[in-house]
Parts: structure tokens; C-alpha cells; sequence
């Protein structure tokens, strides 16, 4: 411990780098905790909606969503989240999925403000769940 101090200035590169990534990692986790949405892998997502009785929210555009998605999923694109009014059961969990697991972020955020509790976003969005080899429909 004596020799940190020295460490760090021998090393200040390698040490910069270990400070931004370790920054990376925990403000993007800490981020979703704080906004209150959490990111899950598929299986999670498979016992949500088994379980819980939750529903697979698929916000990508209709021409997408006729291409392929999640069997009993609903479609509701991005642009249309905030101002919706279908979904009515604030308590039932809702799974966010989109291509890639970029645009559900935002859906999510916009879910909260309108005062869904139980929101998840599919990490790796429709892409995971095709790698995960899961069914899809058209």
C-alpha cells in the first residue's frame, strides 16, 4: 500500500484508462437503476411473461414488426409510447423490445413518466433473442 502513490504516477496512463472504463461500467448500471428500468437477458424476460403475466412491448416500426417478433407481443412504435393510452394495467410488467436494445431506453423512460412500475428492456433487443435460436413469428 506504501507504493500506490508511486504506482500512480508511474503509471498515470494505465491508471487514466482503468478510471474512465471503470466510470463507464457503473454510470450505465447505476444510470438504469436511477431511471428505474432494469435491462435482462431472455430467459428473465421468458419468466416475467410466464409468471408474472407480463407482455413482450415491441417498439419498432410496423414494417419491422410484420418482418418478425415475439409471439403474443404487442406492437407500439417508439413514436407512438408517449402518447398512447392501450395500455392500461400500470402494475403488469412490460418487457421492451426493439432491434437491438438501443431505442427501448427511451420507451422506458417514457413508461415511467407515465407511471408504469415494472419496466425491463430485452438486452441485445430481437437480435439476442434470435442468437438465443427462440421462435419467432411473421
Amino acid at each position: 500500500m506504501e507504493h500506490v502513490g508511486e504506482f500512480v504516477i508511474n503509471h498515470w496512463l494505465l491508471v487514466s484508462a482503468f478510471v474512465v472504463l471503470a466510470y463507464l461500467v457503473l454510470s450505465n448500471s447505476l444510470h438504469q437503476k436511477l431511471a428505474g428500468f432494469s435491462a435482462i437477458g431472455t430467459a428473465q424476460a421468458i419468466q416475467i411473461v410466464n409468471k408474472q403475466k407480463g407482455v413482450f412491448l415491441d417498439i419498432r416500426e410496423p414494417t419491422e414488426f410484420a418482418k418478425e417478433h415475439i409471439a403474443d407481443s404487442v406492437s407500439l412504435p417508439l413514436s407512438k409510447v408517449a402518447e398512447d393510452t392501450s395500455l392500461k394495467d400500470q402494475a403488469q410488467p412490460i418487457i421492451l423490445v426493439c432491434a437491438s436494445g438501443q431505442r427501448s431506453r427511451t420507451a422506458a423512460k417514457q413508461l415511467k413518466a407515465k407511471g408504469f412500475s415494472e419496466v425491463y428492456i430485452l438486452t441485445g433487443g430481437l437480435n439476442t433473442w434470435k442468437d438465443a435460436k427462440l421462435p419467432l413469428f411473421n
